[in-house]
């Protein structure tokens, strides 16, 4: 069997073929009863009834990783957020959740006992798989010289302080109508630093790869190490022009 390099580990081993780019529990809500990818044109989103399509599976790419980088170390970080997201967290894994309304803040969520390295790892794999592929959609992401250090985290279970890599989550109302949506990753540069967007199921994940003005400014919303993690809702009246705005559909 031919051999390649691991994207992770760079050691010659037989690959799979088979590497999701964003992990397929994150496209359960969004296949149908027959495991196809539910799927529509962005300027869909405005009707009451979009035209779907349905591709076989989420985005994967073969010949990245080898099955111990992928089933093993990205797989254990998966399972734990996985569990997080279903609710299915052993007794000793359970987090609390404190929900806070005000006129000036909205609502404001606050998690504890939150698992971290695993957080923030598995987030930190979303954005890296994203840099190694070479599909069409990930085109924009491009980690240049923070690629290896955020993959040698990935590999050696080291996610580093809060303010290595700082991600921040926002959440948008439920009864806005896109928790089941999931977009690609996209680029911004302030500052003379990078940072990305990723839209998945609800959630807004920030990563800034460099501290700027904005992550100083959000500061307080950062995943941070001793598991606690400051949500902002968007409030459902906000929700639509945001998701348009980042897709760049114009009314």
């Amino acid at each position: 069997m031919t051999k390649s390099t691991c994207k992770l580990c760079k050691e010659k081993k037989s690959l799979i073929k088979k590497s999701h780019i964003i992990s397929e529990f994150l496209h359960k809500e969004i296949f149908d009863e027959n495991h196809k990818l539910i799927a529509f044109d962005p300027k869909e989103l405005r009707k009451t009834n979009p035209r779907i399509s349905r591709p076989s599976s989420g985005a994967y790419e073969g010949n990245l990783l080898c099955k111990k980088c992928d089933n093993e170390i990205i797989g254990k970080y998966e399972s734990y957020v996985s569990k997080l997201l279903n609710k299915k967290l052993n007794k000793n894994e359970k987090i609390k959740c404190n929900i806070k309304h005000s006129k000036d803040k909205g609502t404001i969520i606050e998690l504890s006992d939150l698992n971290y390295s695993s957080l923030k790892l598995f987030l930190l794999s979303l954005l890296w798989r994203a840099h190694i592929s070479s599909r069409d959609e990930y085109q924009n992401v491009d980690l240049g010289p923070y690629a290896n250090k955020i993959g040698q985290s990935i590999l050696n279970e080291n996610p580093g302080s809060d303010d290595d890599t700082i991600i921040t989550i926002s959440k948008l109302d439920p009864t806005a109508g896109f928790s089941n949506f999931i977009a690609q990753p996209i680029r911004y540069k302030l500052d003379n630093s990078t940072y990305y967007i990723i839209i998945i199921n609800g959630y807004i994940i920030i990563y800034f790869l460099k501290e700027n003005h904005l992550s100083k400014k959000i500061k307080h919303q950062r995943l941070k190490e001793d598991g606690t993690l400051e949500m902002v809702e968007i409030p459902k009246d906000k929700v639509s022009s945001l998701i348009m705005n980042y897709i760049g559909v114009t009314k």
